[in-house]
């Protein structure tokens, strides 16, 4: 299939790779930089990949140039909105929830039977190990209206009050 593509194609194949790479590259080069200079500098990295492609092209035309940037734009734009999206998919799907004993009797609290946590087993498995517990977004849903149905996110479940808590990453 390459054997039919004539030389300027190839060039734009190349010229959307350089897009695709510099988002690859910008990821690797760029860890622990946070907006908006990581932007910026994806920007600059872009420019001298695509200064660096016109170079080996040998290219010079107007059309050619502007053509070669819309593609390789275009292909760092894609990659970057995909990668985005990605990101808030699984930023939306991040729900934890924690339960921190309290050493204190509060003035305010409501009570938790174990058969009730049978109910929530990310509520139950939080209160057994103290440590934050994963929770699919209908269940974290479904726990924050069970405890607000209740009254309070204090709890006392036996003889052992918990202050249970709702984080999304």
């Amino acid at each position: 299939m390459m054997d039919n593509l004539t030389d300027i194609q190839k060039k734009y194949i190349f010229f959307f790779c350089i897009g695709i790479f510099t988002f690859y590259l910008s990821g690797y080069v760029l860890r622990g930089f946070h907006p908006p200079q990581n932007i910026y500098l994806m920007l600059l990295i872009y420019g001298i990949l695509f200064g660096i492609g016109i170079l080996f092209s040998k290219e010079r035309s107007s059309v050619f140039v502007v053509n070669a940037f819309v593609i390789s734009f275009v292909a760092l734009l894609l990659i970057s909105a995909g990668f985005f999206a990605w990101s808030a998919y699984g930023h939306m799907n991040s729900k934890s929830i924690s339960a921190d004993l309290l050493d204190y009797t509060p003035e305010d609290f409501v009570v938790v039977t174990e058969e009730e946590l049978n109910d929530y087993p990310a509520l139950k498995e939080t209160i057994e190990t103290q440590r934050y517990v994963k929770a699919s977004p209908g269940e974290w849903r479904r726990t924050i209206e069970f405890l607000e149905e209740k009254g309070s996110y204090v709890i006392k479940v036996g003889d052992e009050y918990y202050g249970i808590s709702f984080s999304t990453a």
